[in-house]
């Protein structure tokens, strides 16, 4: 804990030294508080978010691997409304199901069946793009607060040190007690950035890394139903 009890007219302690920041340095700590209230809130629900998708995402799978009849699927697939999997699943099925309904009497030959594959993998990567992107919102706030935070922060402080030089040579006393507050109050500035980009940064990589699985389970879900279109629709259509 700082404090400068030697000086007369300084607080003690870290919120007494606020009252020795400059105005310039009070606006850039609420600037900093208002980056910190957002971002935690942005923290907290990203977090809730991700963990029901890779819950619901984890149990669709299951789901998808011993299940065979597709209303029973369909039927799982409403019922997770944050797996992205799931998702898949109903955009690539009805994707599939477009496609048939406008081949001569729906039936699918074999000729036809590896391109219809491919407009349907086209499909499921278009719709996992979509996914990502609408799972990444926000992040891009966390990796600007991480990376401006201790900028804002470090602009204050050093605005803080001129002042204080600049008060010391108006008043022309040079000792350590006279320069102590100034620079101390500045610093303030400094802390609060870090403490509001810490967080942030942290937050950010581990959300990148949980974006990334769940990319890769997409991925891998993708091949699983290709082989599932190809077993229950395109052949049995032929």
């Amino acid at each position: 804990m700082l404090a400068i009890s030697a000086v007369s007219g300084v607080g003690t302690g870290v919120v007494g030294l606020f009252g020795e920041v400059s105005w310039f340095g009070k606006v850039i700590v609420f600037i900093l508080m208002g980056f910190s209230v957002v971002s935690w809130a942005m923290i907290l629900l990203k977090y809730q978010f991700l963990r029901r998708s890779e819950k619901e995402s984890h149990a669709f799978l299951v789901a998808f691997r011993k299940t065979k009849n597709i209303d029973e699927l369909f039927k799982q697939a409403d019922e997770k409304k944050y797996s992205p999997l799931a998702t898949l699943f109903v955009e690539g099925y009805r994707k599939a199901e477009s496609i048939i309904k406008t081949l001569p009497d729906g039936k699918v030959t074999e000729e036809e069946r590896p391109l219809i594959s491919q407009e349907i993998e086209r499909s499921l990567k278009i719709n996992t793009q979509d996914e990502i992107i609408y799972m990444e919102r926000y992040l891009a706030f966390l990796g600007t607060t991480g990376t401006v935070g201790p900028l804002l922060g470090l602009l204050a402080t050093v605005w803080g040190i001129m002042e204080a030089f600049y008060g010391i040579g108006l008043k022309g006393a040079g000792d350590i007690s006279a320069l102590a507050p100034g620079l101390a109050a500045a610093l303030i500035n400094t802390s609060m950035g870090l403490f509001v980009a810490i967080p942030a940064v942290i937050a950010y990589n581990y959300f990148s890394e949980k974006i990334r699985s769940i990319s890769t389970r997409m991925d891998s879900f993708s091949m699983e139903f290709l082989s599932f279109i190809e077993r229950n629709l395109l052949r049995r259509q032929a």
